[in-house]
């Protein structure tokens, strides 16, 4: 079982020339000038149905929400993963770490994941940011799968991106409630451009990016999308000193591990909201 899921993973990588798998010349191109790309649908009807699901047990208004009153607030949940066997086991699906692996090297840990539903009417922005923000101090760039559950464009709140800014490093953040969001000034949004998704279909972009989900002007289209978030085996924060031993391993030595395990527990309730 597990030399079949070993090989799952290694057919995922595709040779050079080979635009056919899931991480291909195209999609490593395009993620290397444009800090993002989408790699379209790599979990099968079944996969989806049961991660939408599951997805809708656990991000609802009853348990978290995000956004100010005024605007409208949306459902969200951080660590679904935590919250469910079944979504825990996506996490490790072969294609999945056939990216992470692609992009971040032969050890990978997972960094962290949430469920955020821009429901209809909800016209609250998660402003101008780049996922490094989040974390005090500074770490090298990790990476972001975001999987779209809904068609995802600007009119439902979808993402808007600035190509290109992956390469500019981090910037500097400033909190504003739960979010992080880019200081005043340091975004020239004259470059930026709608990152549209069809149901099903997988965005990869990098921490670095720079990026904002905008609110939903509908009156009756969701925008549920769940982040999934990989980073080295051996990050470690260069200000604070941190290491982020409490991360689980997904691939150690090139080679998915049986289980997720970290060196220390991970404590939700210390880290993001």
């Amino acid at each position: 079982m597990e030399g079949e899921r070993i090989g799952q993973l290694k057919s995922r990588i595709g040779a050079t020339g080979d635009d056919s798998a899931v991480w291909s010349d195209r999609t490593a191109r395009e993620f290397a000038e444009q800090g993002f790309t989408n790699v379209g649908q790599v979990f099968d009807s079944k996969e989806l149905e049961t991660i939408a699901n599951e997805y809708d047990r656990l991000v609802t208004v009853d348990a978290q929400v995000l956004g100010s009153e005024a605007a409208g607030r949306f459902p969200y949940r951080a660590m679904l993963n935590f919250r469910s066997p079944k979504l825990r086991a996506v996490i490790q699906h072969p294609s999945l770490l056939a990216i992470a692996q692609a992009v971040l090297g032969d050890q990978v840990r997972f960094w962290w994941d949430q469920g955020i539903n821009k429901s209809p009417g909800a016209g609250s922005f998660i402003a101008w940011h780049q996922d490094n923000g989040y974390e005090p101090g500074e770490m090298a760039e990790y990476l972001t799968c975001w999987l779209a559950l809904d068609d995802s464009a600007l009119r439902n709140g979808g993402l808007e991106v600035i190509p290109g800014s992956h390469k500019s490093g981090l910037r500097h953040h400033e909190m504003q409630g739960v979010h992080a969001v880019i200081t005043d000034g340091e975004v020239d949004t004259s470059k930026a451009v709608p990152l549209d998704a069809k149901a099903g279909e997988l965005l990869v972009f990098s921490s670095l990016l720079v990026h904002q989900t905008v609110g939903n002007q509908t009156r009756d289209q969701h925008r549920r999308s769940w982040v999934i978030q990989y980073c080295r085996g051996d990050q470690a924060n260069s200000i604070t000193g941190e290491v982020y031993d409490n991360r689980a391993w997904v691939v150690r030595d090139a080679e998915p591990v049986d289980a997720p395990w970290s060196e220390r527990p991970f404590d939700l309730r210390a880290d993001r909201p």
